[in-house]
C-alpha cells in the first residue's frame, strides 16, 4: 500500500489489526468521486489535487446540510482528502454517507478548522460493504468559543475504523461526539476519539453505544487529555454495549490524562447481555419475545439518537436503526 499503516504495536491499534484486513483485499488506486449537494458554491478552486477544500466564510451561516456521498467500487483503493474551514460567527452541516459494493479500501482524511464563535455539525452514515475496509480520520481544531458536534452511525461494514481527534485551543470551546454501532455477522468496528482540552474553560462530552450480535467486534477507545493550563475543564464520557451473541466480542479502553487541578472530568462504561428481567415483565403482558426484545433495544438506542439537531437526519437514522433491528 502507498500509505503506510499501524500494527498492532501501537496502543492505540492494539484491538484492530488492518493491515491483516487489508491482506484478504486487491485493490489499485483511483481516484475519489464524491457526490455533492449543497457545497459547490464554497468549494476552494485551487485546492490539490485528490483534496476536497470548503470554505464557509466569515459569519455565513448556511441553513441547508452540506451533502457529500462517497460510494466505493470492488477492488479500489481511495484515500480522499477533506478540508473544511469555517470561519469565525459562521455555522454549517455536513452529511456524509459512505456506501458501496465488493472488496475495496477507503483511506479518508478530514481536517476540519472551527473558526471563533463557530459552529460545525457532522453526521456520517457508514452503510460499507461487508467485504469493505474503511478508515476514517478526523483532525479538527477549535478557536475560542467555536462548538463542533459530531454523530457516527455504523450500520454496515467489513472493517471500519472511524478515529476523531479533537484539539480545543481556544477559551470555552465545546465538543460533543455520540454515535452507534450496530454490528452482526463477523463485523469489526472500531471508534476511537481523543479530546485534547488544551485551554481553560473547554466542554466536551462523548456519548457511544454499540450492539453486537453474531461474530461481531466492537472496539471503542476513548481519551480525556487535559493539558497543564486547561483549568475549569468539563470532560464527559460514556461507552454502553450489548451483546446479542456469547460469540460476539467488546473491547473497551476509557482513559483520563489530566494535569490540571481545577477540572470536572468523567467517565463510565458498561458492556453486558441483554436484561433479562424486563424482557420477562413484556412477554407477561402478552407481547411476544422477538417484539419485547426489539422494544428493549429501541429503548436501548434511543437516547444516543437525541443527539442529533437535524430532524431530517434524525429520521433516516432513527430509519436505519429501526431497520437494522427487524
Amino acid at each position: 500500500m502507498p500509505i503506510l499503516l499501524p500494527d498492532l504495536a501501537p496502543e492505540s491499534w492494539k484491538y484492530s489489526n488492518i493491515n491483516a484486513a487489508l491482506k484478504k483485499i486487491e485493490a489499485a488506486p483511483v481516484a475519489p468521486v464524491w457526490e455533492m449537494t449543497g457545497a459547490f458554491e464554497f468549494l476552494c478552486a485551487d485546492a490539490p489535487e485528490g483534496t476536497l477544500h470548503i470554505v464557509i466564510p466569515r459569519g455565513i451561516k448556511v441553513t441547508a446540510p452540506l451533502e457529500l456521498v462517497l460510494r466505493g467500487g470492488d477492488k479500489a483503493e481511495i484515500a480522499p482528502r477533506v478540508v473544511i474551514d469555517i470561519g469565525d460567527n459562521a455555522e454549517a452541516v455536513l452529511w456524509e454517507r459512505q456506501s458501496g459494493e465488493g472488496a475495496y479500501w477507503k483511506n479518508i482524511h478530514f481536517t476540519v478548522n472551527v473558526g471563533a464563535n463557530a459552529k460545525f455539525t457532522h453526521y456520517r452514515l457508514g452503510l460499507d460493504d461487508p467485504f469493505s475496509v474503511v478508515r476514517s480520520l478526523a483532525q479538527v481544531t477549535l478557536a475560542r468559543d467555536a462548538r463542533y458536534h459530531f454523530f457516527n452511525l455504523v450500520r454496515e461494514c467489513g472493517f471500519v475504523r472511524n478515529e476523531v481527534v479533537v484539539h480545543l485551543e481556544g477559551f470555552g470551546g465545546e465538543a460533543e461526539l455520540a454515535g452507534l454501532s450496530l454490528l452482526r455477522r463477523q463485523q469489526h468496528g472500531d471508534t476511537t476519539v481523543c479530546i485534547n482540552h488544551e485551554a481553560p474553560h473547554c466542554r466536551s462530552s462523548q456519548f457511544f453505544k454499540t450492539v453486537l450480535d453474531d461474530q461481531a467486534r466492537g472496539v471503542f477507545q476513548g481519551k480525556i487529555h487535559v493539558f497543564k493550563d486547561a483549568q475549569k475543564t468539563d470532560g464527559y464520557q460514556l461507552s454502553n454495549n450489548l451483546l446479542l451473541s456469547s460469540r460476539a466480542e467488546m473491547d473497551v479502553k476509557p482513559e483520563l490524562e489530566i494535569y490540571a487541578d481545577d477540572v470536572k472530568c468523567s467517565h463510565g462504561t458498561t458492556t453486558g447481555e441483554l436484561d433479562e428481567t424486563p424482557l420477562f415483565y413484556l412477554m407477561s403482558r402478552g407481547i411476544p419475545k422477538e417484539e419485547a426484545r426489539r422494544l428493549l433495544l429501541e429503548a436501548f438506542l434511543g437516547d444516543v439518537l437525541t443527539k442529533i439537531e437535524h430532524e431530517d437526519i434524525a429520521q433516516e437514522f432513527r430509519a436505519q436503526v429501526a431497520s437494522w433491528l427487524i
